[in-house]
């Protein structure tokens, strides 16, 4: 029998070096999909896009660690777990109203003061970014840490913050008092940082004179986060003096309602904190050899809205939207608001306090 002849191979051969380069090309596209797509579920992650709000506690993903002992303490203590922790801090966690109020904010609450009763609340514990009312917290802590008529330095690097300013140059002198007023008025960053820095080299004896803060700023945030643990704010975090964000949103201030109603009730128990917050506008004169004269205007103008309303502090930033902390005294009530994650700070304020009103 005879074999049956073999055909002859008639497809184009392909050089050796060819190939290697094709399947190199297909190799390196491979891992270029690959790399993009953990890249993707690690962006998912990490932060919810659709309101910023933050997770994986605080917003830091398993890639991510803040080396400090004052943050590793409220990965594991939350604020209700230990709650209240301090007298400021409201007896219920569930609000005595729950008709809807129709705000643009979907985390806020309401607390009376005297009564310490929780009026209205929504999202009482969600950490978010928090904007300039971190501001709150550098006042008091520098008033709990340091005479108001202490010298600060300004420094190059405090006169240059930018956003919101009381106008600062390198090289002035103001009074701590003179600082509160810019830090708080205008909302100034560069009164928040000259505080930061001035108030921690009085805490760490660092001569005042001196324009390297030797870790003054550092020792500063630590003491306002020191401080917000004492008072039992286990769900809040300062990074910064001013709450301005950060690059990452992980490593932005954060806090949550139900922290901040504790903190301005505690701020507000300070008479120079009070009388600070409810000045509507500040004349610093001149002072040859020291500073140019300042006028200071207070950005919170809502007493002009609704009569009895005594300022705190509000914010704004692209991570916090619009935030908010006012203060009322009226019809013989003192009533404290926090308003987080916001479109209309000044609509929903005015509709919480016509709601409360009207209820009296």
């Amino acid at each position: 029998m005879f074999e049956k002849p073999q055909e002859a191979d008639t497809r184009p051969t392909i050089p050796g070096k060819i190939y290697n380069l094709r399947k190199y090309f297909i190799l390196g596209l491979l891992l270029g999909l690959f790399i993009i797509t953990v890249i993707w579920m690690v962006s998912e992650f990490k932060i919810n896009s659709d309101d910023l709000s933050i997770v994986t506690p605080l917003g830091l993903s398993f890639m991510q660690k803040v080396q400090n002992p004052l943050y590793e303490k409220i990965l594991s203590v939350k604020t209700v777990d230990n709650y209240p922790g301090s007298k400021y801090f409201p007896f219920n966690l569930t609000p005595i109203y729950e008709d809807d109020l129709h705000l643009s904010s979907d985390i806020f609450a309401v607390m009376d003061r005297d009564s310490r009763e929780l009026l209205y609340s929504k999202n009482l514990t969600k950490a978010v970014p928090i904007a300039s009312i971190s501001k709150i917290m550098t006042a008091i802590t520098a008033l709990d840490s340091a005479p108001l008529d202490m010298t600060i330095y300004i420094s190059v690097f405090a006169a240059n913050t930018g956003e919101a300013h009381m106008g600062l140059s390198a090289g002035e002198r103001l009074s701590l008092q003179d600082l509160l007023y810019g830090s708080l008025l205008p909302s100034g960053n560069d009164a928040a940082e000259a505080i930061a820095e001035g108030v921690g080299k009085y805490q760490k004896k660092i001569p005042l004179s001196e324009t390297d803060g030797g870790g003054a700023r550092k020792l500063f945030i630590d003491e306002m986060n020191r401080k917000g643990q004492s008072l039992g704010m286990m769900d809040t975090y300062f990074f910064s003096p001013t709450g301005l964000d950060e690059k990452d949103l992980s490593k932005t201030t954060f806090s949550t309602p139900l922290d901040l109603l504790a903190l301005t009730n505690y701020a507000l128990t300070n008479s120079t904190f009070a009388e600070t917050v409810n000045t509507k506008n500040k004349i610093i004169p001149y002072k040859n050899g020291e500073h140019k004269a300042y006028f200071l205007y207070n950005i919170l103008s809502l007493d002009r809205s609704f009569a009895g309303i005594k300022g705190v502090k509000p914010g704004i930033s692209d991570f916090a939207k619009e935030t908010l902390v006012s203060y009322i005294e009226r019809d013989g009530r003192r009533i404290i608001v926090v308003i987080l994650n916001s479109r209309r700070t000044k609509d929903d304020v005015l509709a919480i306090y016509k709601r409360i009103f009207s209820k009296s």
